[in-house]
């Protein structure tokens, strides 16, 4: 499937965006200094608490002087929610904030997406460095 999913994004109109990495999130190692934006959305559900807070370590690395490191993710009101068709884990905006501190991550702003379904989870936004 790697294999597979590289030569799809090296291809037509993808190649037009640089680099990709094609790896598990809690393998990936960015560059130090690099980066002026992380944008994470949707993915930190398939992550552990100790991946997902190494990984922010890494991001935080990654960031330039100024950059910010966006998570934009579904939150549960109260604790968390495991979802044992796709093993995913979804978590209380209490509890990413708690990881965001054990990162190391001072939080900006937070904002819950407006005109979302209801009967769906919420949706926030962090802002972070």
């Amino acid at each position: 499937i790697r294999c597979r999913a590289r030569a799809e994004l090296s291809s037509g109109i993808n190649a037009e965006y640089g680099v990709q990495h094609c790896c598990g999130l809690e393998d990936f190692q960015p560059k130090p200094d690099h980066y002026d934006l992380v944008w994470v959305q949707w993915v930190i559900i398939y992550l552990s608490d100790f991946d997902f807070i190494e990984l922010l370590k890494r991001f935080k690395k990654s960031l330039k002087k100024d950059g910010y490191i966006v998570v934009k993710d579904n939150i549960t009101n109260k604790g968390c929610e495991m979802d044992e068709d796709d093993s995913s884990v979804t978590r209380s905006d209490y509890q990413l904030k708690q990881i965001f501190k054990r990162a190391g991550l001072e939080l900006v702003v937070d904002t819950v997406q407006r005109h979302f379904p209801r009967e769906l989870y919420k949706v926030k936004y962090y802002a972070l460095r």
